[in-house]
């Protein structure tokens, strides 16, 4: 979900929040990315028996005074011994908001994942691919209204990679303690609708993103042999890709459009709980905030149901 700001010279355009299918994977970060959480559970609540774990997920985020963006995926997990193995596929929509005009994606992502739970030793690594299909731009009231379709690129490609790790500490009474570093890097595009009326070909540009969080979160296992638990965190994160600008300079062959990148750190406070709802049957929520993000602050929430057969 990407947000853009008007702003002073020389800069033509601000985008706020580089893209990404939030995150579920970037974003929607370590404790809210239904494709990580898993791993990171405690021990207790990764079920011994059986091999296989079908889910289903969904989440919304909202960004304060900006566009919301929703997403859903499907994974399928064996687990292998104490580590798993896992593939999903992640669907996401988000709203670009540039300037007068507005600009709806949808990004279609596979997830290869492995990873496990080694003696209180959490790992896990990722990798992402896919597609950002480009919406219909919409110019605000003020500016005539109506929509068009993009006159320059219709879709560009994504792709990521990713990797976690971190302790499980047990406290005592059913009480765990678990610090983790996380860091990923993702590569999408923006399309750059032109202003409208101009005449000019809506313009693409390259988004490179590293991102690193470095987080803490305290769980109680509870009920039966602790198959439920609940849980809250908070986190410290960096992007390289907060806030970048479209920017004219010159060139090999005369004025270029580009993008400059500026770094942006916050924090995010979570909560996460996990029920057993029945034989093999279980319930994953998660709720997070963000606190001090240049691009407006985000808060997020999602659910997975999982089954293991």
């Amino acid at each position: 979900m990407t947000n853009f700001r008007l702003p002073a010279a020389p800069f033509l355009v601000v985008l706020a929040a580089a893209p990404s299918p939030a995150l579920a994977q970037d974003e929607a970060a370590a404790s809210a990315d239904p494709l990580t959480v898993a791993s990171a559970q405690l021990a207790p609540a990764l079920p011994a028996e059986p091999l296989w774990t079908a889910a289903v997920s969904a989440g919304i985020s909202a960004r304060d005074d900006g566009p919301d963006g929703s997403w859903g995926s499907l994974s399928l997990t064996r687990r292998i011994g104490r580590g798993y193995v896992r593939g999903s596929l992640m669907r996401y929509h988000g709203t670009l908001l540039q300037a007068d005009v507005a600009l709806p994606s949808d990004y279609t992502v596979g997830t290869i994942g492995a990873g496990g739970n080694f003696d209180n030793w959490v790992l896990d690594g990722w990798a992402s691919y896919g597609r950002q299909d480009y919406g219909r731009i919409s110019a605000a009231a003020t500016n005539g209204g109506g929509s068009r379709s993009s006159t320059g690129a219709k879709n560009s490609p994504y792709w990521a990679l990713g990797a976690d790790f971190g302790r499980v500490v047990p406290l005592g009474s059913g009480f765990y303690l678990t610090p983790t570093v996380a860091a990923s890097f993702a590569d999408g595009r923006l399309l750059r609708p032109a202003p409208t009326g101009s005449g000019l070909t809506d313009l693409e540009t390259d988004e490179p993103t590293w991102s690193t969080n470095a987080a803490v979160r305290i769980d109680h296992a509870f009920g039966p042999s602790g198959v439920h638990y609940a849980g809250m965190s908070i986190s410290r994160n960096w992007t390289s890709n907060g806030v970048s600008a479209l920017r004219l300079r010159r060139g090999e062959q005369g004025f270029e459009l580009d993008s400059k990148h500026y770094a942006d750190g916050w924090s995010e406070a979570g909560a996460t709980a996990s029920m057993k709802l029945g034989r093999s049957l279980y319930l994953d929520l998660f709720a997070t905030r963000s606190i001090g993000l240049d691009a407006g602050n985000i808060t997020a929430a999602g659910m997975t149901l999982r089954k293991a057969f």
